[in-house]
């Protein structure tokens, strides 16, 4: 038996394996070893997980989770794992390590991550050879729901936006441009303030101003990310995260546009996680 595992900022993602059958999907706790303390996760792990599947069968773990980048990091998610599974081989690898494997596989080509936040990488069929720094909401976070919301902000409150788009959003928020203003710079996580926006923009995609403005978001990601990568027009490119899946079609448009050949859209990557180990 194997054990699968996709670990956010929010949720962890359990599927068990057996005989090439799915037989599980088990919920804990999300855990990124840059802000949480392990033993709340340790906890989660003995309280949730172990209880729902037999410990002492499991032969193999994969951990994919944000934050897993370093080798220390990877010694800490592996401590608290094996807490709980101490006789299982564990492997732990970043998330875009585990989008690359849900989005291509053994194959060649690019892995991009599109969600509140972005990240994208350049896969051998077997490991990430290339990596553009994604530097965050404040820096980067091109073609992610933050970023996006942040061009709708932007846009409204330096008036490049018309009078409509700029009363649709204050009304939708519940703000003025004061309040707009505080809560970015006063109020805690304006990143999620940012990316909350991808709801309201989703649902007026049929004004033209909206759409131009998810073009814009995906322009950019392949003006800043896609386009730093060697013969990234020859190679397959795939997306998992709900912004790509949200607005598939406009993405779609604009890689075509710039001579890009859309590979695998997702919305979750334990979708294709499942599909690959299925097949090994």
């Amino acid at each position: 038996m194997i054990l699968i595992a996709d670990s956010g900022a929010t949720k962890t993602h359990w599927i068990l394996i057996d005989n090439k059958q799915v037989t599980g999907e088990i919920y804990t706790s999300g855990f990124n070893p840059y802000y949480y303390d392990p033993r709340e996760f340790e906890e989660s792990l003995s309280k949730t997980l172990a209880e729902s599947v037999p410990a002492d069968k499991i032969s193999h773990i994969y951990f994919y989770g944000a934050g897993v980048s370093s080798e220390a990091n990877k010694a800490i998610v592996e401590k608290a794992v094996r807490s709980a599974f101490p006789n299982a081989v564990v492997e732990t690898h970043h998330d875009l390590h585990g989008a690359a494997i849900a989005l291509l596989g053994n194959q060649k080509g690019i892995a991009c991550i599109l969600g509140t936040g972005s990240n994208s990488c350049l896969w051998d069929g077997q490991k990430i050879v290339s990596n553009v720094p994604s530097l965050g909401y404040l820096l980067g976070d091109e073609g992610s729901g933050t970023y996006l919301g942040k061009l709708l902000v932007r846009d409204v409150l330096i008036g490049d936006a018309d009078d409509k788009i700029a009363e649709m959003f204050y009304g939708d928020n519940n703000l003025d441009f004061s309040g707009a203003l505080d809560r970015i710079y006063k109020q805690p996580n304006p990143n999620l303030f940012f990316s909350q926006q991808t709801k309201f923009i989703k649902e007026n995609l049929d004004r033209p101003y909206f759409r131009q403005l998810v073009q814009r978001n995906f322009n950019d990601f392949i003006k800043v990310q896609i386009s730093k990568y060697a013969g990234y027009t020859s190679l397959p490119v795939s997306f998992v995260g709900s912004i790509a899946f949200n607005f598939r079609e406009i993405l779609e448009e604009i890689l075509s546009e710039n001579g890009i050949s859309a590979g695998k859209i997702i919305k979750e990557p334990m979708e294709g996680m499942i599909e690959y180990y299925l097949g090994k």
